[in-house]
């Protein structure tokens, strides 16, 4: 998931890590008949996830049932299907319930699941989530059953239906609104716990319990996300009461914001980090590459701007995400092997003057302007490259078209930033997004354009594996064998935050937080 895509399982297997984060669960105390005011930093995109793949999920996943979801504790459960089972490594079957209706009344039935999937292999949809279907052969119905297959083993699929690509739409709707679906003049319909009741651009979105909900009436009557873009405006209003919660909490103002909330950090496996296209020049050369890594000051840049909630990082997936699958000795034999570049501008000028451009080059980054983060942290980037000679230039344009230039893969993708987690609680996920020849490609996330048979082929090994160790060890040698081609300058694995009003808690704080009614989960005081 494109962070403006974290779990707690590596294939049916508990991530120790994130089981010790988690808080165990405790009934909420029920709010009933009462209102939750959430601060957003930005109006989201769209309400429909094939256009929207991003951390607005938080909303989306309110509205919308998913095939499957996950409990507290990390574990698959059903939602809107009832069952499910995988009788090869290329079938899986989902039996789908018969008593879920959308907020409208209608039922959800077998069409409406496979429409929905489908949407996601349809190229005249141009779906964001086309990278998390790249293995999907056919999506088809018949009875009470989806049956999905794959072109190729891959048991990253099983988490799929839990993530940003499961959620359910309402077939009739979507058809007849496909270009606007999910903005505030056609509003999305789901099986959720909520249904949109208002939604003002650049205000607020406001949700109401969904009447026909199958499952128990969610503690809050209604949930209002405030569009609240200034930090400091979002700060006063979490002070004076206006806002009981926000995810988006500036790094660097930690302490004031600590003097009005209680904030709590917790996993998320973020990566932060630039790719660079190894079929764009000057980043075609690997002196250039080097020189760019060792540019970056990545300790300071941690310390700076995430006050301790991020570490320098040396590949794309943080080491806790292999938690429970390998001993932690073994996790770190292997990250150690990683070609890693710790800030060192003399080394830098080196390579750079090794390189076709010992003088240096000029190169355009577009940076997101929905994202206070990616802003800061490219001007960071910006002023260490300026010392080997890189000028950048920071584009900043709107988050949803800037990443749409990733997804269409046009020649000449430059230096692209990206803040990603993993949709799945799976290591080979992040891995064969960022390495394989496949995801170098229209609708792919490989914006390095990494293409070596030989690393697609350990990948392959990973997703075909149905040992988490297995898997393991296959992703840690795959990350090796694409650091000695430094496709990016890996800069920050980060933790996320929530600030709570004084004295409320929530639990099951993990990556996959987002994927949940999350709202249950706050004890209110």
């Amino acid at each position: 998931m494109q962070i403006s895509g974290h779990y707690t399982l590596l294939r049916g297997v508990a991530f120790t890590a994130l089981a010790a984060a988690g808080i165990a669960l405790s009934a909420p105390a029920l709010a009933q008949d009462s209102e939750l005011n959430w601060g957003i930093r930005d109006t989201p995109r769209a309400l429909f996830a094939p256009y929207n793949y991003s951390g607005d999920t938080m909303i989306m996943s309110l509205i919308q049932d998913q095939l499957l979801t996950y409990d507290a504790d990390g574990a698959l459960v059903s939602d809107v299907a009832t069952s499910w089972e995988a009788p090869d490594p290329l079938t899986y079957v989902y039996t789908i319930r018969n008593d879920t209706k959308f907020s409208d009344g209608s039922p959800v039935t077998v069409d409406d699941v496979v429409y929905s999937l489908n949407l996601n292999l349809d190229a005249a949809v141009g779906s964001q989530l086309a990278s998390l279907y790249g293995t999907v052969e056919s999506i088809t119905g018949e009875g009470d059953k989806v049956t999905v297959k794959l072109k190729q083993a891959n048991s990253t699929w099983k988490f799929i239906p839990a993530s940003i690509g499961g959620y359910i739409w309402k077939k009739a709707s979507v058809e007849a609104n496909l270009a606007n679906y999910g903005s505030p003049q056609v509003l999305p319909i789901g099986s959720g716990p909520y249904m949109v009741s208002e939604w003002v651009a650049d205000s607020h979105v406001t949700l109401t319990r969904n009447p026909h909900y199958h499952g128990d009436a969610p503690q809050f009557e209604t949930v209002t996300f405030r569009v609240l873009p200034d930090d400091q405006t979002r700060f006063l209003a979490m002070q004076q009461g206006d806002i009981d919660g926000t995810f988006v909490v500036p790094t660097t103002a930690l302490a004031q914001w600590k003097a009005v909330a209680d904030v709590v950090d917790f996993p998320s496996y973020i990566w932060r980090g630039f790719t660079l296209d190894f079929e764009t020049p000057p980043l075609d050369d690997i002196h250039v590459r080097r020189a760019l890594n060792y540019a970056v000051d990545k300790e300071a840049l941690a310390a700076g701007l995430f006050a301790g909630l991020a570490v320098p990082s040396s590949t794309v997936n943080d080491p806790g995400i292999f938690s429970g699958a390998l001993p932690q000795d073994e996790v770190d034999a292997a990250y150690a092997k990683v070609v890693s570049f710790p800030y060192d501008v003399a080394k830098a000028k080196e390579e750079m003057a090794q390189s076709a451009y010992p003088d240096g080059f000029a190169i355009t980054l577009n940076v997101p302007e929905d994202s206070a983060t990616i802003g800061q942290l490219s001007q960071v980037v910006k002023a260490n490259w300026a010392e080997i000679g890189v000028d950048m230039t920071l584009n900043l344009m709107p988050g949803g078209p800037r990443f749409q230039i990733i997804l269409d893969h046009e020649p000449g993708l430059g230096v692209q930033v990206i803040g990603n987690r993993p949709d799945a609680p799976d290591p080979a996920q992040m891995a064969e997004q960022y390495f394989s020849i496949a995801q170098a490609a229209k609708n792919g996330n490989n914006s390095s354009n990494l293409k070596d048979p030989a690393i697609d082929a350990v990948i392959a090994k990973a997703l075909e594996a149905t040992d988490p160790a297995e898997t393991a060890r296959h992703v840690l040698e795959a990350q090796i064998m694409a650091s000695e081609q430094v496709p990016f300058v890996s800069l920050i694995w980060q933790r996320s935050v929530v600030a709570l009003k004084q004295g409320w808690t929530m639990d099951g704080l993990r990556p996959s937080y987002d994927m949940s009614v999350w709202v249950d989960r706050l004890n209110v005081k």
